[in-house]
């Protein structure tokens, strides 16, 4: 016999003050979910089957249900852009996979990340292509572990595409986390150069007086020019 039995999830988001009722069929809830699975326990089918989801978004949790029937990530980008490499799609992706992590759902997980490396993949007609920007970044790293694979991949683009201008000049707007494993790798990939070249050449790259030195030079090449002529 199928077991037909339904159960609501109600969401019901403080910060926005949405609120929605979403119908669902128990037993595919449990199917994907330990976390679902787990509170869907004999005690709770006796009260009034309403699961209570108060930290949650309404788009996530409808785009997490619309996968459990149909297997597909629905996802739109956000108007207008953040930034010129991200169309916003990265971070509604973003917010789906840490949905995912949330109720322990792996395969889930795993169709969100696959969506996320074939949107990394598409040309535009200029031949450019998007990241995720630092919204993204910042949305996944609060909703994800130290080892998360979803973490590394983020970091994995940046080191193989990024640019200066993806890191924000304000602080607040960076992931601390985000920025040490960046910093690792990006130093992981320099450790495996061979050929380093010697400091000393290079010394006035750092010195403070690089600048007044180089003008003195430049003063005095002038003037001896200027004394041929």
């Amino acid at each position: 016999m199928i077991d037909d039995r339904i159960v609501t999830i109600r969401v019901a988001n403080n910060s926005n003050c949405s609120s929605r009722d979403f119908s669902i069929h128990e037993a595919i809830l449990s199917e994907h979910s330990p976390y679902f699975r787990a509170a869907l326990d004999d005690k709770w089918r006796e009260s009034s089957r309403i699961m209570e989801l108060p930290f949650d978004e309404v788009d996530v949790v409808a785009a997490y249900i619309h996968w459990l029937y149909f297997k597909r990530v629905a996802s739109k980008p956000i108007s207008p852009p953040e930034l010129p490499m991200d169309d916003g799609e990265y971070l509604t992706l973003a917010r789906l996979y840490c949905f995912g992590e949330k109720v322990q759902d792996d395969a889930f997980c795993d169709d969100v990340m696959t969506a996320m490396t074939l949107k990394t993949d598409d040309i535009a007609e200029d031949g450019t292509r998007t990241f995720p920007s630092h919204s993204a970044v910042m949305a996944l790293y609060n909703g994800t572990t130290n080892h998360s694979v979803a973490r590394q991949f983020m970091v994995d683009m940046y080191c193989e595409f990024g640019m200066d201008q993806w890191i924000p000049k304000e602080a607040e707007l960076n992931h601390p986390e985000f920025l040490a494993d960046l910093v690792h790798a990006f130093l992981g990939q320099k450790s495996t150069v061979s050929h380093k070249q010697p400091n000393y050449p290079r010394r006035r790259t750092w010195h403070k007086r690089r600048q007044t030195q180089e003008n003195v030079r430049l003063s005095s090449s002038n003037e001896r020019l200027s004394s041929e002529v």
